[in-house]
């Protein structure tokens, strides 16, 4: 019964792809008699979370947590990936995409496909890396690329006043196609994404939050030539047509918009073009770069995009010193401005740099700095500390733009032999996420940040017992002052019963300072255990206790209990 279903499923697969190779049934017959027929091979995680104190009301009282990843190979030709990720907590919330995922991803030799709540991206103008719920595939036979996908990439959320934070949003759904060739020195895509929102997904329109039905449809050609060995070419450029409310009257539109159907008074044209000229050996590479995105440059399959900038870079890579040290940079000029329709435009100096050293097989250093503007989430080195659940989601779409930053960290064994080891590490970094126009902070924004910590471990290799310290700490420049917190941190850890037992624990404590005025403490205890009675099997156990007091407010306190199972197969 086994093999009749292998027999099918590889009849259906090889009938969706008789266009691109062509496969006979005495191909299948000869996949038998190779040992096993099938394999399956993947990890499973459950975790179950109770919650009690006052410190987080809205948290679930209890909460489970399920995880997976199973892998089904066929004669050693076809894999059927397949993986889901489940959980209650959260579910009270209506949010434009589910916490709880399930995907599989079938591949067979140069065919891969995506079903469920998958990702896929084809370029930074047009899909890039957003999540959606469908499915796609992908398909590489020799010296081509095919993907195509078709999915729901916003579910329909209607306006609920007791939750003000999240907002509404249409049923938004999307399609792609992209194609290319690579060549032996050459290489040509293009893509095309389309996505539009349904407009009678909601209720009662939004329309005064400025959230409007919207369509869009970017695409992209992109190149890389290699006229020489050393001497790579390439560049791309990108188009994005949105509507930016599908409600608004039709119109005979003039250029490109025109072309489209979905185009009316509300749609605009956007266009993004980049260029690169490189020289790459074997030590490293030296280029120069442009790039022009237009002013409201955007599309719906990104989350996130940076538009209204032109910048030109030189770039350069190096490794010296028989690879004990590896340098790269670029530098360059961006300004914003291109429509000259602000009321004050900007120009800098752009640069990013990085430096890793290995002094000795003990000392190693990295330094780095980068001011190009990029999105990330500006986190201090304390909301790790104080996370007191580690299955916590962290809201991944809570993004600003940061405008600079840097790093130095070095690391120091300071000593090493066969019953200890010592270990110092250092580290500084820097943020500015400053939203600046005319000299003014936005309000409620975090401008400058800095994080430094320094932290020694002792390890006792034989017994396997380690101790741990560290301090940390955090300035903030936010709009109304300088926010200073500090906080140390002592931890042990030691395997026990033939290193089938793993225990650890760890205290630490933390004060935020206002303008020199204390404004909240945070004392944290943790304790975790783990249990492999056999390989591949594993029970944890963990409780997390918090108290934290904040001033002109009651003190508050949480405890977690979490217990789970893994095991790999």
């Amino acid at each position: 019964m086994i093999k009749r279903l292998a027999v099918f499923l590889v009849s259906m697969l090889c009938l969706s792809t008789a266009g691109a190779q062509s496969f006979q049934i005495e191909d299948i017959k000869k996949l038998f008699g190779r040992g096993n027929p099938l394999k399956l091979t993947g990890g499973f995680s459950a975790s179950s979370v109770l919650n009690a104190g006052n410190g987080a009301p809205e948290r679930d009282p209890w909460a489970y947590y399920l995880n997976g990843n199973v892998n089904l190979n066929l004669f050693g030709q076809i894999n059927l990936p397949f993986s889901f990720s489940l959980t209650n907590s959260g579910t009270s919330y209506k949010l434009p995409s589910s916490p709880n995922r399930l995907s599989i991803h079938p591949s067979y030799k140069w065919a891969t496909g995506h079903i469920g709540d998958v990702s896929m991206t084809f370029s930074p103008y047009t899909l890039n890396g957003h999540i959606f719920t469908g499915a796609g595939v992908e398909l590489a036979p020799d010296g081509w690329e095919f993907a195509a996908l078709y999915g729901r990439f916003q579910k329909a959320v209607e306006y609920d006043e007791t939750q003000p934070a999240i907002l509404p949003a249409y049923t938004r759904m999307a399609y792609g196609l992209k194609a290319g060739k690579t060549g032996g020195k050459y290489q040509v895509s293009m893509n095309l994404f389309s996505a539009k929102d349904k407009a009678s997904s909601l209720a009662i329109p939004p329309d005064s939050l400025g959230i409007t039905p919207m369509e869009n449809l970017a695409g992209s050609i992109a190149f890389l030539y290699k006229p020489v060995e050393s001497i790579e070419i390439g560049g791309e450029y990108g188009l994005s047509m949105l509507t930016a409310d599908m409600r608004s009257p039709n119109a005979n539109r003039n250029g490109i918009p025109g072309l489209w159907p979905g185009s009316n008074m509300s749609t605009a044209d956007f266009h993004a073009f980049k260029a690169q000229l490189s020289y790459v050996d074997e030590t490293g590479r030296f280029g120069v770069g442009y790039e022009r995105i237009d002013p409201g440059y955007r599309t719906l399959g990104a989350y996130f995009f940076a538009n209204d900038l032109e910048n030109i870079t030189v770039n350069a890579s190096r490794s010296l010193w028989k690879n004990k040290m590896s340098l790269s940079m670029s530098v360059g000029y961006e300004h914003d401005d291109l429509a000259k329709s602000k009321a004050s435009a900007s120009s800098r100096i752009v640069a990013s740099g990085n430096i890793t050293m290995t002094f000795s097989e003990r000392i190693n250093a990295n330094l780095s700095y980068s001011n190009f503007q990029t999105h990330t989430n500006v986190r201090s080195n304390f909301d790790l500390i104080n996370q007191e659940n580690n299955l916590d989601r962290l809201d991944t779409l809570n993004f600003v733009q940061l405008s600079q930053s840097a790093s130095l960290n070095l690391n120091v064994v300071t000593r090493k032999n066969e019953a200890q080891l010592h270990n110092l590490n250092m580290n500084l970094s820097y943020q500015d996420a400053a939203n600046r126009q005319g000299g003014v902070y936005h309000p409620g924004s975090v401008t400058e940040m800095i994080n430094a910590g320094t932290s020694y471990s002792w390890t006792f290799l034989k017994s396997g017992l380690s101790l741990n310290g560290a301090l940390n700490l955090n300035n903030s420049r936010i709009l109304n002052g300088n926010t200073l917190t500090w906080g140390p941190v002592l931890g042990i850890s030691s395997r026990l019963l033939k290193k089938k037992v793993n225990l650890s624990g760890s205290l630490s404590y933390n004060s935020g300072h206002l303008e020199g005025v204390k404004q909240n403490e945070v004392f944290m205890c943790r304790i975790n255990s783990s249990y492999s009675p056999v390989q591949r099997h594993s029970f944890t156990l963990a409780c997390n206790f918090q108290w934290r007091s904040v001033l002109n407010r009651p003190a508050t306190n949480s405890s977690i209990l979490t217990a789970g199972y893994s095991c790999s197969f």
